[in-house]
């Protein structure tokens, strides 16, 4: 199975036990880790150390997004409890380059050649537009409303639910 994707900018690779240093420091932003789902506040490196492992190839692909040697975010595809899903979340001072939808793009286009899902799904807080706006350059659809939990933010929240097609 690959265990690289590289763009023009950037390069993901799956998770190494080595990753936990720089991975904890993108997760002890309060800002970026109150947009994700699971990732607790305050930050857990015993948590941390649980996303420092690869993604078992067979569910999915995913991981640390390095430009050059820096860490700048984190993708992953894979299969959870019968749905595929996408998930990312990247450090501040990399938003608004276009990062996500470029390595989110090759990452799609690796998961439609390796694995043979029909869909995959994504959902994102009501109140992160920038999220929002990233799958749709990436050809989500908007699905409808949901409600989804926030580890960070202790509470059930509005999100959006999107949804890409096998093409």
């Amino acid at each position: 199975m690959q265990t690289e994707i590289i763009t023009p900018r950037l390069t993901l690779r799956r998770a190494r036990p080595g990753d936990l240093d720089a991975l904890h420091a993108l997760a002890s932003d309060w800002e970026v880790v109150k947009q994700t789902a699971t990732w607790p506040w305050p930050p857990d490196r015993a948590f941390t150390a649980t996303r420092s492992t690869p993604i078992p190839p067979e569910d999915g692909m995913g991981g640390p997004v390095f430009s050059g040697d820096a860490l700048v975010g984190m993708i992953g595809v894979a299969m959870k409890e019968g749905k595929t899903e996408l998930g990312y979340m990247f450090a501040q001072p990399y938003w608004g380059r276009g990062y996500a939808t470029e390595i989110g793009r090759a990452l799609i286009a690796h998961a439609w050649a390796t694995y043979d899902w029909p869909a995959i799904e994504a959902c994102v807080f009501d109140d992160n537009r920038g999220s929002a706006r990233v799958l749709e350059k990436l050809g989500f659809t908007e699905t409808g409303p949901c409600t989804g939990a926030c580890a960070a933010r202790g509470a059930v929240l509005p999100t959006r639910t999107f949804r890409l097609p096998r093409p």
